[in-house]
């Protein structure tokens, strides 16, 4: 396994045992899960840093899961990849994780995904004509320069709603009630609505612990809003990493001028509705 992201290599000879601990734990785990009977090589590589909220780690499992898959002839649905990716991270490492990030990856596009204990349920969320490009236009993302660690806000989060929590409780209560609020508003076209109940839906989660927020991002993100920003968040578990921005299209040079000057840098980017795919090189 070679790694751009973490510069990292990793080498098993034949008959050895995996060793799932380390940044690779990941990759060398789905690698088990495939239990491959010839040699291969697998590199690793992303447009975006590690531990950055935009579920990078689903991503890489996703795609290992579908070309591994591929390799070995197997016929897998988009649902069986994200459900197999989801088992090695949260069932076989016990990562403290969703399946939100495997199920976005796997699907592509922008979709409502329930998860409950009878299943997973993915629609594709429709809007208006014209409103999904304009919703792309008026969309940015900012790196923050720091990546965070995750797992431990994430630990931190579940042990405060196992231990029901009062006021942990109420805002997941009320960012659940938001998300319901912002699919009405995106399937209605009401853009600017979204970006309202986005910043609404920050709020009630910077909220739920000290970590999710620190005094930088609570500069940048008041920059932002000062300069014309509707809403924002941090995208991912919190703590670092990117921030997302809804914006009218006349404000965003202020707005990324204010970031700028905090040290965030921007980052274009696309939307995809393929989701995960194999391209195969017959060289």
């Amino acid at each position: 396994i070679m790694s751009s992201d973490f510069r990292m290599f990793y080498r098993l000879e034949a008959g050895g045992e995996f060793n799932t601990e380390g940044e690779l734990g990941l990759a060398k785990a789905v690698l088990r899960e495939f239990s491959a009977a010839q040699g291969l090589d697998v590199f690793l590589a992303s447009q975006i840093p590690p531990g950055t909220g935009l579920g990078g780690s689903g991503a890489v499992a996703v795609s290992m899961v579908t070309a591994l898959a591929a390799w070995q002839g197997k016929t897998l649905s988009k649902i069986d990849i994200a459900e197999m990716a989801c088992d090695i991270g949260i069932n076989k490492l016990h990562l403290p994780s969703g399946k939100q990030d495997e199920y976005g990856a796997t699907m592509g596009g922008l979709n409502q995904i329930v998860f409950t204990k009878d299943g997973t349920t993915v629609t594709p969320v429709v809007q208006p004509p014209g409103a999904l490009d304009l919703f792309q236009r008026r969309l940015m993302l900012f790196y923050t320069g720091k990546s965070r660690d995750s797992g431990k806000i994430l630990s931190d989060q579940s042990k405060a709603s196992r231990d029901q929590d009062p006021a942990t409780l109420e805002r997941m209560h009320k960012i659940k009630a938001l998300g319901y609020d912002i699919l009405t508003a995106l399937t209605e076209g009401r853009l600017d609505d979204f970006g309202d109940l986005l910043h609404q839906s920050w709020v009630q989660k910077r909220g739920v612990n000290r970590d999710i927020s620190n005094d930088q991002i609570d500069v940048a993100y008041d920059a932002a809003r000062s300069n014309g920003a509707i809403g924002g968040k941090i995208t991912g578990a919190g703590g670092g990493g990117f921030m997302m921005i809804y914006c009218h299209e006349d404000k965003q040079q202020a707005v990324t001028n204010a970031l700028q000057a905090q040290g965030l840098a921007r980052m274009d980017f696309r939307f995809d509705f393929d989701g995960a795919q194999v391209l195969l090189n017959s060289n």
